[in-house]
């Protein structure tokens, strides 16, 4: 049986508000897994290979997003395509934001995005969007949804609508924008959300999804007993009226 590969890419960039903390998670799920760390300025394992089972890449700094884009946007096309094959791919915090339309600058400036969704991203900086989420993600139609919770802390407001791709239906906290309710976004098995954590340990039930769809149904969560335990509490407490961070 072939080893179950995960890219992780440019983690030297995808560590803000500890999402570097999914790869954790993830090493500690899979300890037999490859793990592929692409730093800034190589080219990404999943350009060329197709045995990628995970593509992940973390939130980031707004000037490192800016040169994310610039390596990825020749490679929009085949992001696309793993996506419409079922690769699972992981975007979390605001390398969500590389997958729409275009991020614009507070100074006006447009910069174009990958173009998977149709969405533009607005920074706002110095104003800062913080709160937590409680919400619902179906993995296929049928089947039984997954309590999702997390936490938010951006500069960003996103424009358009996500009701028919968003990752998870929130009934508590703000999604695409403060108006929303549809946090994140989902194309196949690519899911991108704003929401740190970071995601992984915080929602181990996810977790098992994400695993399973990897192909590796056999494997144990880590830390499964504790992570259960803090994650049933955290979603009795995000399910408090008016709970924030």
């Amino acid at each position: 049986m072939a080893r179950t590969t995960i890219e992780v890419l440019y983690p030297e960039f995808g560590n803000q508000a500890g999402d570097n903390g999914n790869a954790m998670y993830l090493r500690a799920c899979l300890p037999e897994a490859e793990f592929i760390e692409t730093p800034f300025g190589s080219a990404p394992a999943f350009s060329t290979r197709d045995d990628i089972d995970l593509v992940l890449l973390c939130g980031m700094t707004e000037r490192q997003q800016e040169r994310v884009l610039d390596e990825l946007r020749p490679l929009a096309g085949r992001i696309a395509s793993l996506a419409d094959a079922g690769t699972p791919m992981l975007f979390t915090g605001n390398a969500a934001e590389l997958l729409g339309r275009a991020i614009v600058r507070p100074d006006g400036l447009e910069v174009e995005a990958l173009g998977l969704f149709d969405i533009v991203t607005r920074q706002l900086t110095p104003k800062r969007f913080t709160g937590v989420g409680l919400g619902t993600f179906t993995p296929s139609p049928g089947d039984n949804p997954i309590d999702i919770v997390g936490f938010k802390m951006q500069f960003t407001q996103m424009e358009g609508d996500n009701s028919d791709v968003c990752f998870c239906k929130l009934r508590q906290g703000f999604g695409l924008n403060e108006r929303s309710s549809f946090e994140g976004l989902r194309r196949g098995n690519l899911i991108a959300t704003w929401f740190l954590g970071p995601l992984l340990p915080v929602n181990p039930p996810f977790t098992r999804w994400l695993l399973d769809t990897m192909g590796e149904a056999d494997a144990e969560l880590a830390y499964a007993d504790v992570a259960l335990r803090a994650y049933r509490q955290r979603v009795k407490d995000f399910a408090t009226p008016g709970m924030d961070i």
